[in-house]
């Protein structure tokens, strides 16, 4: 059985700067429509990982490596899938709608990942800034997440949060008008 999640730090190779040039490059992709319509708003419709950039090249092998860590083995790699999602209270969309999770063929096992690439400087509660992770599944209705209750997996800027694509998830609580970045993976096995 898998750990619910754990976080890896990669602030020593993925620094502050670097970390900016990601963001303004998601930026522009977004600011180009590059970002998928039948999915939350500005999240990016291309394969973030697949950018011959060092950042990106980087961000790639740092959640490869955060992936087996996290099973503690190296696994035969299937897929890997990546994107990146620009949110903020300008562009906040109803959470409850927000709720997914990545294991969508059977045949596969699924490792999912959030790196936690930028906060606004504003955002004062980092606890539910992260991720909201429902172990126990969710049901569509006014009441919300059934089963195990969802908790906040807090926001830890430059640190993959990674985590069984069967879980279901959404978005941290938005607290700031400017953007809030994250990079999204998943590794199939």
């Amino acid at each position: 059985m898998f750990q619910q999640h754990e976080y890896y730090d990669w602030n020593a190779l993925i620094g502050e700067h670097s970390r900016q040039r990601v963001c303004q490059s998601i930026k522009r992709g977004i600011d180009e429509g590059n970002w998928f319509e039948n999915s939350p708003k500005y999240q990016t419709n291309w394969n973030v990982f697949g950018s011959p950039q060092e950042d990106f090249v980087n961000l790639k092998m740092s959640f490869i490596w955060s992936a087996f860590a996290f099973l503690g083995k190296e696994v035969q790699i299937k897929n890997i899938q990546s994107w990146s999602y620009m949110t903020s209270l300008k562009a906040a969309e109803d959470r409850d709608t927000l709720w997914h999770n990545h294991n969508h063929d059977v045949t596969t096992t699924t490792v999912s990942g959030v790196y936690y690439l930028h906060l606004p400087d504003d955002v004062k509660d980092l606890e539910s800034a992260g991720t909201e992770l429902a172990p126990g599944g969710v049901v569509n209705t006014m009441d919300g997440p059934k089963g195990v209750d969802p908790y906040f997996a807090p926001w830890r800027t430059g640190q993959w949060m990674i985590f069984p694509g069967r879980i279901y998830h959404r978005p941290g609580i938005l607290q700031s008008h400017e953007n809030r970045f994250i990079i999204a993976a998943d590794m199939e096995f």
